[in-house]
């Protein structure tokens, strides 16, 4: 059984509705309304896929280019590696057409670089560098397999009935569960970087169109998750708080790098 009550057959649903509206286009040369959104997901999809493939890479020449990883949080990418493991594990599992989350497997590649790059000029040290590598490998394993998908965690859910709470242990799925906890390691991995720049006045080597690109991507997924996957709120809700988190950013950029030269003035 796929995650989520029958991953495969809601996928088989998925395949079969785009099938039958460019029937209808191709066919008819009519759109309607459900198709349209339908296509409209799909292209603008398609878009934030190809922005994926280059979505670091201005981060990443930065600091090639500076030999500098100042500004830039290894905590940060370290957490951001998981959450992409967890979500495209997440995703795979329940079926999920690669159109809805594929960016998320180029960005995690340009993250390992990044996160290469912040260790390299950190001077991280070899070990340290290859015992993270390992651990995150055995936990692409995990998250992958099998077990990953059908293990159950228990957690109480409570319901309030004539002013009395009824409790009870429900049995949750692992992945779900890693999926709502992912959500909030994005919110902590931004936290650092947003605490910096403010205390700090400076904004490094952080690129503003690799946060534009960011806060785009989100803004565009909220859309079409809510269009293809209307059932996988954790997924929307994720993409949500990533596109206001960014949105911070971007503004903190937009205002403290207009300062910096008033401030080699005086």
């Amino acid at each position: 059984e796929k995650m989520g009550g029958g991953g495969g057959s809601k996928s088989a649903e998925r395949a079969e509705a785009f099938q039958a509206c460019t029937r209808a286009l191709l066919d008819e040369g009519k759109i309607g309304g459900n198709c349209s959104s339908l296509f409209l997901s799909k292209a603008l999809s398609m878009i934030v896929l190809l922005g994926g493939m280059f979505f670091k890479v201005p981060q990443i020449t930065k600091i090639a280019k500076n030999k500098s990883a100042a500004g830039v949080s290894l905590s940060q990418f370290c957490m951001e590696i998981c959450v992409s493991a967890i979500t495209l594990s997440f995703n795979y599992h329940i079926s999920a057409p690669f159109t809805t989350y594929g960016e998320s497997f180029f960005i995690l590649l340009q993250n390992l670089i990044l996160v290469a790059q912040v260790s390299y000029y950190a001077q991280l040290g070899a070990t340290r560098f290859m015992v993270g590598t390992a651990s995150y490998a055995a936990l692409l394993l995990f998250l992958f397999s099998d077990f990953a998908r059908d293990v159950r965690v228990p957690a109480p859910t409570c319901e309030f009935a004539a002013g009395a709470p009824s409790c009870q242990v429900s049995n949750l799925r692992l992945q779900e569960c890693l999926q709502a906890i992912s959500t909030m390691i994005v919110i902590v991995s931004r936290i650092p970087q947003i605490l910096t720049i403010f205390r700090t006045r400076e904004v490094g080597n952080l690129a503003i169109v690799t946060w534009l690109l960011n806060l785009a991507g989100a803004s565009i997924r909220v859309f079409t998750t809510r269009r293809e996957l209307p059932d996988q709120l954790i997924l929307q809700f994720a993409f949500f708080m990533s596109a206001c988190l960014s949105a911070v950013v971007v503004g903190q950029i937009l205002a403290f790098s207009k300062r910096k030269p008033k401030e080699k003035a005086q």
